[in-house]
């Protein structure tokens, strides 16, 4: 009698295991886990699609500028704006680098945690609000420094007056507007951004 006890609780120890193992599939991705990735895929879309944005800014001033330049070298005025024009659009078009992610490792990436499960769950959520609550803070800090940008553009007009040189006047005035628009672009982009990074963090939670 005892043996059959024996054989009938190892059996359903034996059919209970069977079930456990039917209930998780672990060749499919956590479900949760899975609608966490394509969350992450599909902010790597928008930050790449802001990369677009700058670059094409920072490249579409760097052209406009050298024809400005180019054409309107004699006048003091107008050099200076397109040089200064060119100069804000080449380092604009080379900080957008970094989020187009032209080699996809970003989304590679992300891509490759879609089998994590359980608490590896929580911990990569949890990694990807840090990352979108420190881009809100640095497009924070950058909508400061464009503020300053701009304050120093106005002040940089008004003291071309201050100077008595044939030239520097225009040269300095050509300068200030030149980093005006572009102050102003920067300030545009860098408070959607901010505004978005904070609203990615949100869908993330």
């Amino acid at each position: 009698m005892r043996v059959r006890a024996s054989a009938l609780a190892l059996t359903l120890c034996l059919a209970s295991s069977t079930a456990s193992a039917q209930a998780v599939d672990l060749t499919r991705p956590e479900p949760a886990m899975s609608a966490l990735t394509d969350v992450r895929l599909s902010l790597e879309v928008e930050r790449r699609e802001a990369g677009v944005v700058l670059v094409f800014e920072g490249l579409l001033s760097l052209v406009a500028g050298g024809l400005v330049a180019g054409f309107g070298n004699a006048d003091p005025f107008w050099l200076s704006f397109g040089v200064g024009t060119a100069g804000w659009g080449a380092v604009n078009a080379a900080l957008a680098i970094a989020m187009l992610d032209l080699d996809d490792q970003r989304q590679r990436a992300v891509e490759a945690e879609r089998g994590l499960r359980y608490d590896d769950v929580d911990r990569a959520r949890a990694a990807a609000i840090r990352q979108q609550e420190g881009a809100a803070t640095l497009f924070a800090f950058n909508a400061g420094l464009d503020v300053f940008y701009l304050a120093t553009g106005v002040l940089l007009f008004v003291l071309a007056d201050q100077l008595t040189g044939p030239d520097e006047p225009d040269l300095l005035r050509g300068y200030a507007v030149a980093q005006l628009g572009q102050g102003g672009f920067l300030l545009v982009f860098d408070l959607v951004e901010w505004i978005a990074s904070n609203g990615r963090a949100a869908r993330l939670r």
